[in-house]
């Protein structure tokens, strides 16, 4: 670890309050911006949402499955339905992930995903498909629960694209949803997946992070720096 990642430890190791992640601070290290991917664990994390506002909207699943050394370790896939904390439930937005307020009867609470997850991401980057979207819901339980945000890096897939599809001239477009994972995961010749479902999403998510690897020359020759730019 280097100067600046030992001071950000230090700092969420002193504020949270939350047992389970005081527990796991302790003893966390964290890659350097030089580390090569090759030599690292991963997690790949995808969250179903009732919406995109984090600070509004509820998680209603998780799903995460392990890269370990450039491969992806299916046994370690998990997803977990989590009961919404207020009385609104899904809403509209089970059009669009598919779980329905019944599916959650019997799914747990923010507490026990948090206990779930938090072992999972330890000392590990974390990749996700617009990691901005994971990062935010994260930190809001997180915090809900007397935690903090993660010290974890991040590798955002959309990010990655993006610079890959510049590098060789084109220009990719969000609103016409160029830099979705379903189309990004076409262009790098990768079949078509089971999507909203938060474990397939987050497979899907790993899938293309190899994909986009391979583009760059390998796990075993690209640093995190050269993903992260």
């Amino acid at each position: 670890m280097n100067f600046w990642q030992r001071a950000r430890l230090a700092r969420a190791r002193r504020a949270s309050r939350l047992p389970v992640q005081q527990r796991l601070l302790e003893r966390m290290e964290l890659p350097t911006a030089r580390a090569r991917v090759d030599d690292l664990e991963l997690v790949a994390l995808d969250f179903e949402t009732t919406g995109l506002d984090a600070q509004r909207d509820q998680v209603v699943a998780a799903g995460w499955v392990r890269i370990v050394h450039g491969r992806i370790v299916l046994a370690c896939a998990r997803e977990l339905h989590v009961r919404p904390d207020r009385a609104e439930g899904v809403g509209q937005s089970a059009v669009i992930h598919g779980i329905l307020d019944s599916d959650l009867d019997a799914a747990i609470g923010t507490p026990e995903l948090v206990d779930a997850l938090l072992p999972e991401l330890d000392g590990r980057v974390i990749v996700a498909h617009a990691a901005q979207i994971e990062r935010a819901f994260l930190g809001r339980l997180l915090r809900e629960l007397g935690g903090v945000p993660v010290p974890n890096l991040f590798l955002d897939t959309m990010a990655i694209e993006r610079r890959l599809l510049a590098a060789g001239g084109v220009h990719a477009r969000e609103q016409h949803d160029d830099l979705s994972l379903d189309a990004c995961r076409r262009r790098r010749g990768l079949p078509t997946h089971a999507q909203h479902s938060a474990a397939a999403d987050a497979l899907a998510c790993a899938e293309l992070l190899l994909a986009q690897l391979a583009e760059f020359g390998a796990a075993g020759r690209v640093r995190l720096a050269d993903l992260r730019g």
